[in-house]
């Protein structure tokens, strides 16, 4: 067998581990997390403005949560984030929030309301 077809029988048994690995990860629950779209949970607003005081709190960042006033009925409720993009800068949140709100047709208030 050359020293080709070495290399090449192993990149092949690579790409079936690969193929078998991301078939699993498809199937794991924890992956496919459905987010529910961003509703204040009084006045039924989607995509609410909102007020949100700063927190002195600490504990892990993945179990943040966001207590907020909604903007349209004046009630708190308390935000608790499913999933979390973490970017370096400003500028680069700015532009995945852009990116994501345009995906989900949150970025423009034309489905505010009641």
């Amino acid at each position: 067998m050359s020293e080709l077809e070495i290399q090449t029988d192993a990149l092949l048994g690579l790409a079936e581990r690969a193929v078998d690995a991301l078939e699993r990860l498809a199937q794991d629950p924890v992956i496919n997390v459905e987010t529910l779209p961003p509703v204040c949970p009084h006045c039924h607003t989607m995509n609410p403005d909102v007020s949100v005081k700063e927190s002195a709190g600490q504990g892990p960042l993945a179990e943040i949560v966001i207590k907020a006033t909604c903007l349209t009925c004046n009630r708190e409720f308390i935000a608790m984030p499913v999933q979390m993009e973490m970017s370096k800068t400003v500028q680069e949140a700015t532009e995945l929030m852009a990116e994501r709100n345009a995906q989900r047709g949150f970025d423009g208030r034309a489905n505010q309301g009641t």
